[in-house]
């Protein structure tokens, strides 16, 4: 029996970033579509740059995180465009970028603030 699409993005939002751990691969924004073609599930992964050194690791750590829950057959689709931006960090991933010391992007497109001193 084939999972919900939902139940796989769950999943997903179980595997870390390789560079930024304490940000998901899901609310880092780079995992664009979970679906299911046949018997195969399909994830397209936007790596955040098209030169990203993390983009096979991340392919591999998505991959072995789905072969782990019982499925077989896993394709990973590189999809380059549209480009990545920071609009597609979740809002739970911004929060977990200032936790962790780093100045998330404003999403309302303004001055960025400082996680320690809340300066912009």
């Amino acid at each position: 029996m084939k999972p919900a699409t939902d139940e796989i993005w769950g999943w997903l939002d179980a595997v870390p970033d390789p560079e930024i751990p304490v940000i998901s691969v899901v609310d880092l924004g780079i995992v664009r579509d979970v679906r299911w073609d046949g018997d195969t599930v399909e994830v397209a992964v936007t790596p955040t740059y098209s030169g990203c050194p993390a983009t096979k690791v991340i392919s591999l750590d998505i991959e072995t995180a789905l072969r782990d829950r019982g499925l077989s057959h896993v394709r990973i689709k590189s999809q380059i465009s549209p480009a990545w931006t920071t609009e597609w960090l979740t809002d739970k991933g911004r929060a977990q970028l200032e936790k962790y010391g780093i100045a998330p992007p404003n999403p309302a497109g303004g001055p960025a603030h400082c996680p320690r001193c809340a300066s912009t």
